[in-house]
């Protein structure tokens, strides 16, 4: 973060400087807007170009006051530059090894493939209870908000129907695996991955239409959530229980 101040710091300078050389020639040599623009920006640059026009004595101390200040200016610029560069490669770099070490070492963890609401609302839950849980999602947007919701939780960025990233989901030790993406077909997909591993792993899917949620059990899903009926179910036994309270107070 101070890099990056710095680094702006460093560019509204140069911009300033920019200025005060274009104006400086101007003022002093008399020479047209562009030509004392481009003078400006040689000398900032120091790429060793001729002079546009013959340069007085003090349009000589001028430039060669310009050079001295380009070359802190452009240090600054160029290094603050480059140190958020660096810094946000290695730090990512960083981030990726320690949740590699962290997910080699578990067992029996959940392997979440999404990072919509549902996958969210699953880690939140499995979070509080305690168990280990990696997402496999590959949205930025979803990444960004379990980062900052869920620190600790183990993050593969990639396709979550990809088998590679169910091995680096070290899903051959996972305990279950839940295709939680907002694609039927997607989960489906997920679900024969997972049977597909040879382990004693429990594949739980969302469907959200009842003929691939009956494909799903046919390649081998434990258990299949469909949330359009499980709401439609939730509401229905919240009307007959109201009924059933209001005919006993009544």
């Amino acid at each position: 973060m101070q890099s990056f101040h710095i680094q702006r710091l460093a560019t509204t300078l140069v911009v300033i400087v920019l200025l005060i050389g274009t104006f400086g020639f101007v003022l002093i040599e008399g020479w047209p807007v562009d030509d004392s623009l481009y003078m400006t920006v040689i000398t900032l640059s120091t790429v060793g170009y001729g002079e546009v026009q013959e340069l007085t004595p003090k349009g000589r101390m001028f430039a060669s006051a310009l050079i001295s200040i380009s070359f802190v200016l452009v240090a600054c610029w160029t290094s603050g530059f480059t140190s958020i560069l660096v810094s946000g490669e290695v730090s990512g770099r960083f981030q990726t090894q320690r949740e590699r070490k962290m997910i080699g070492k578990m067992k029996g963890h959940a392997v979440v493939c999404g990072g919509g609401v549902s996958a969210l609302t699953i880690l939140h839950h499995l979070s509080l209870a305690g168990k280990d849980v990696v997402i496999i999602t590959d949205d930025k947007k979803e990444i960004e908000m379990i980062r900052r919701t869920s620190p600790q939780t183990p993050v593969i960025e990639a396709d979550p129907i990809s088998e590679m990233a169910l091995i680096d989901s070290n899903a051959l030790s996972a305990g279950y695996l839940v295709a939680a993406t907002e694609s039927d077909h997607n989960n489906l997909l997920i679900t024969i991955s997972g049977k597909g591993l040879g382990t004693d792993i429990r594949v739980i899917s969302f469907a959200h239409s009842t003929d691939l949620a009956s494909r799903m059990f046919k390649v081998g899903a434990d258990e299949v959530v469909c949330p359009f009926v499980s709401s439609g179910e939730k509401v229905a036994e919240m009307i007959n229980a109201g009924e059933q309270q209001a005919c006993v107070t009544g």
